[in-house]
């Protein structure tokens, strides 16, 4: 069973306290309207991101990693709350890793909007072939940096610098197929040639091209949300309108603080495996 080195320790008054590895960081989350457990003033951080700013104490460990069983993520602290995992998408990771294992198979999966990695390495270590995909050089650098800090080098990771819906355009050209397919598109984002997405608009798009380039008895799609607004019903229903013969999973992508009186919502997911 996949674990990650991860506790959400507090949250309340817009922001979340949280354990990664060796350090513990104060991130600001707007849909955080609540009253904290502890007073903020009594939180012990070794950061804190203010007015996109971060502070940081003496006790922040420059060298910092967050363990996930067979790999490892490094996290650095940037212009922004994300530093380089989003720890809700355990519960995702775990559910390729069965699903993989469970196949009898090596199969070829598509990771696209990769990121730093986290579901590319989870699925590969699990035994399929992966494919990485993400638009900008300086994350897939980051992926790279955590194939080998994971010491994973040798398993079949392949990356691809480009924008997803271009990539899956060609490889459809191309007559390339694959088994699975994971989807974490952001609700909007500019690609490194100034390309616009927005996932109202572009996801179906990618959906439908996404169909045409699964194999016949495809394993498993797996699509991710973060726009604000949209329920796990709503990405449900777009992913069954490419997929209506197939048994939809949907939910939230959800963090349970460690007293496990709250849970934090952070996405949703919708997603089929085929029997």
């Amino acid at each position: 069973m996949i674990q990650l080195d991860y506790e959400l320790l507090d949250s309340g008054d817009g922001y979340r306290l949280e354990r990664f590895g060796n350090n513990i960081v104060a991130r600001p989350d707007s849909t955080i309207i609540w009253r904290p457990r502890s007073p903020r003033s009594n939180w012990n951080f070794d950061a804190i991101l203010v007015n996109s700013r971060w502070q940081t104490k003496k006790s922040f460990k420059e060298k910092w990693i967050v363990s996930c069983d067979d790999f490892s993520l490094g996290l650095k602290l940037g212009r922004s709350p994300n530093i380089g995992v989003f720890p809700e998408q355990l519960e995702n990771w775990k559910w390729i890793n069965k699903v993989i294992k469970g196949s009898n198979k090596q199969p070829e999966i598509l990771n696209l909007f990769g990121y730093t990695g986290g579901s590319t390495l989870a699925a590969a270590v699990s035994g399929a072939k992966v494919t990485h995909v993400d638009s900008a050089k300086s994350i897939i650098s980051w992926f790279l940096s955590n194939k080998i800090l994971s010491n994973l080098d040798t398993l079949p990771m392949r990356y691809i610098v480009e924008d997803c819906i271009k990539f899956v355009n060609r490889e459809l050209r191309r007559g390339n197929r694959y088994d699975a397919i994971i989807l974490d598109p952001p609700a909007f984002g500019k690609g490194s040639s100034g390309e616009v997405f927005k996932f109202e608009k572009d996801v179906p798009v990618l959906l439908e091209l996404c169909k045409k380039i699964l194999k016949p008895k495809p394993l498993f799609v797996l699509l991710n949300s973060y726009s604000m607004g949209y329920s796990p019903y709503v990405i449900g229903n777009l992913l069954e309108d490419f997929f209506p013969n197939q048994e939809i999973e949907c939910g939230d992508l959800l963090l349970e603080e460690v007293k496990r009186e709250r849970v934090l919502q952070c996405g949703v997911f919708a997603r089929f495996k085929v029997s």
